[in-house]
């Protein structure tokens, strides 16, 4: 399991550090923020990388398409970023069409703030991403997120898979997952939600969360810690939960506790590119009980074999077949 998104973050706090130093009047807090963060040498590069793009521009003052990209630009800012652009002490001296091109640069700035941010994993992989918030968000296998956090709103949309949040409270931005039709509203807690169609399953293991699906007449769910609310069923209702059980996949296990053999070969399945294909019926709704490393197809095969006499043909594109005649 990895730990990323410094890169991205990094390249984001850049971007905002030029705009604000690009002001005309700049706080001496401002300036000593700005100090403490440079001091890092990653950061001082991303800084050094948003300077050197504003260099670039003054190649490009007397090029007519980057002139009509300027003006498209000073159009589009808001009108603080354009009053910022053309009374900047810093950039004065350098003419008009250098005006222009600050203007493009805190435009492009305040996208690099603004855009989502993507996550994602491969089949087998897990990773830990930090946000700028504090916030840890745990991918699990085949899973992606997108990540938008403004002032007033932390947003997630988990697009695929499953994830784990730890939140960082903060009242005044709700933190807010969704996933398909589903949202899952918090302010400071832990909890799982795992894509499910159009709809998501959710367990809260700590705090206290709202869930919304908007395809089912807009209804509403409030979880406590150990429960869990599958809105992709047809009729959704809260359930307490094995905690343990639910989140195993987080320490790198599954746990199964009396769970159909069809069902434990599925979960098995997300997290190895070599599926299994169980072709003996017989032992499909059998309930089976045991702990197993994620993606460790070749021990729950074996387990099975051991327990249920069933043969394993494994084919040349890695799928593995059971079979075997009735019990």
């Amino acid at each position: 399991m990895t730990v990323d998104g410094d890169l991205d973050i990094r390249r984001q706090e850049a971007a905002s550090w030029f705009a604000r130093l690009s002001q005309r009047r700049v706080s001496t807090d401002d300036v000593k923020a700005f100090s403490a963060w440079r001091r890092n040498p990653d950061n001082a590069r991303a800084y050094e990388r948003v300077e050197s793009v504003w260099n670039a521009t003054n190649t490009l003052a007397g090029d007519p398409d980057i002139s009509d990209l300027t003006a498209e630009a000073m159009g589009k800012a808001s009108s603080p970023v354009r009053a910022r652009a053309l009374v900047s002490r810093l950039w004065t001296p350098l003419g008009g069409v250098a005006l222009a091109a600050v203007a493009v640069v805190a435009a492009g700035a305040l996208w690099a703030v603004n855009r989502p941010l993507d996550y994602a994993t491969a089949v087998g992989e897990q990773r830990t991403v930090r946000l700028d918030d504090g916030s840890r968000v745990t991918l699990d296998t085949g899973s992606r997120i997108q990540v938008r956090l403004r002032d007033d709103r932390r947003s997630v949309a988990l697009l695929s898979g499953q994830a784990f949040f730890d939140v960082t409270g903060d009242p005044a931005r709700p933190f807010v997952v969704s996933a398909g039709d589903t949202d899952v509203t918090a302010i400071g807690t832990r909890f799982d939600v795992r894509r499910m169609g159009d709809g998501a399953r959710v367990t809260l293991v700590e705090g206290r969360v709202s869930v919304r699906e908007t395809a089912q007449g807009d209804a509403g769910w409030s979880l406590n810690p150990g429960q869990q609310v599958v809105t992709a069923a047809p009729r959704p209702a809260v359930a307490t939960v094995d905690i343990a059980q639910e989140t195993s996949w987080t320490t790198g296990r599954l746990i199964f506790r009396a769970t159909p053999i069809r069902a434990a070969v599925a979960e098995i399945n997300r997290y190895s590119d070599e599926k299994i294909d169980l072709r003996a019926s017989h032992i499909a709704d059998i309930p089976v009980s045991g702990v197993f490393d994620t993606g460790d197809t070749d021990g729950f095969i074996a387990a099975l074999q051991d327990l249920y006499s069933v043969k394993a043909e494994r084919r040349p594109d890695g799928t593995v077949i059971l079979s075997g005649p009735p019990a």
